[in-house]
């Protein structure tokens, strides 16, 4: 069976790393329609770790991530060193791998609730999240073109 705490304090987690990474890139990225894009990002993610606050009950101290927690956020902090200014695509890869890791929780946490309000929550945010997914897929197209 699903553990559905811990499928949501592992989305909480992935997307507080994300948040900050996004809002931490975003303020130093050159083009404008890239810095929309990682508010975009760090906006969804803000209002989905709000939405799942009285869900998510708080992580207790000294517990170990999950694997796929730990990777995201090693991922992001090499991200957060590599990142160019004048080449945010060059970390577009690392960005959509965490945008589905993040969806991949986000399902994990559905398919493991039968809370009718907690599945419609979920549900709606992974629309959002999708969204963001696409976005950095299309900023990794910028790195092939």
């Amino acid at each position: 069976m699903i553990d559905t705490e811990q499928a949501l304090q592992d989305i909480v987690r992935v997307a507080q790393s994300g948040r900050d990474l996004f809002l931490d890139i975003g303020s130093r990225a050159c083009e404008g329609e890239v810095r929309e894009a990682f508010a975009y990002v760090a906006n969804v993610k803000r209002q989905l770790i709000e939405s799942l606050a009285p869900w998510t009950p708080p992580t207790p101290p000294g517990t170990r991530a999950s694997s796929i927690v730990a990777t995201v956020e090693k991922l992001y902090g090499d991200v957060r060193r590599h990142f160019k200014v004048d080449a945010p695509a060059s970390v577009a890869h690392a960005l959509t791998f965490g945008e589905v890791q993040l969806l991949a929780l986000t399902e994990r946490a559905f398919e493991g609730t039968q809370v009718p309000a907690l599945r419609q929550l979920l549900k709606s945010y992974y629309s959002e999240l999708s969204i963001c997914q696409q976005a950095m897929s299309r900023l990794r197209t910028r790195l092939a073109a």
